[in-house]
């Protein structure tokens, strides 16, 4: 038996018949595209929770450029390994905070740029910088992890790098 794929007519009317056929066949061709779709964004309230690895480190790196503490402390997980002159402990989010807002306000940023990242087999990523205030040079390290989606900053540290130079 013949399969109809395309309208038909009878007279100058299309039939009912034809129209069907036509649905279900567009119905076919899409519909992988309407399971991936539904299935794989379902329950996530929006289609793209998380930022791309290296989108996330341009955001966090840009934060840290403009010394803005609050732009920076959005990706930081509930518990963050805060590791800054004067502090050196496992601290909440908005205590991690304000402590590295402190660190700004104290260490004016007059330059800052990701020289290395990557990620670890366990799935963590990783971006190491040089942060430039005044005469001091600090290197910056912080270590991601994927989390409900988001990429969030696990550790953050900021170390004086001009005394470790010969």
């Amino acid at each position: 038996m013949k399969r109809e794929t395309g309208f038909r007519k009878t007279g100058n009317s299309v039939t009912i018949f034809s129209i069907c056929t036509f649905l279900t066949s567009l119905i076919r061709k899409y519909l992988f595209l309407i399971f991936f779709t539904i299935f794989h964004f379902q329950g996530t309230g929006s289609i793209l929770l998380t930022s791309p690895p290296d989108e996330t480190t341009k955001l966090i790196a840009a934060g840290i450029r403009a010394g803005d503490a609050n732009e920076v402390s959005k990706y930081f997980n509930a518990m963050v390994d805060l590791i800054i002159p004067g502090y050196n402990d496992t601290y909440a989010k908005n205590q991690a905070g304000q402590i590295l807002k402190e660190f700004f306000s104290r260490n004016p940023v007059k330059h800052f740029k990701v020289t290395k990242q990557g990620s670890s087999e366990n799935g963590s990523l990783y971006a190491i910088g040089e942060l430039l205030s005044g005469k001091i040079e600090y290197r910056v390290y912080f270590l991601m992890q994927t989390i409900d989606g988001k990429n969030l900053i696990q550790q953050l540290k900021i170390e004086d790098n001009s005394s470790s130079q010969p």
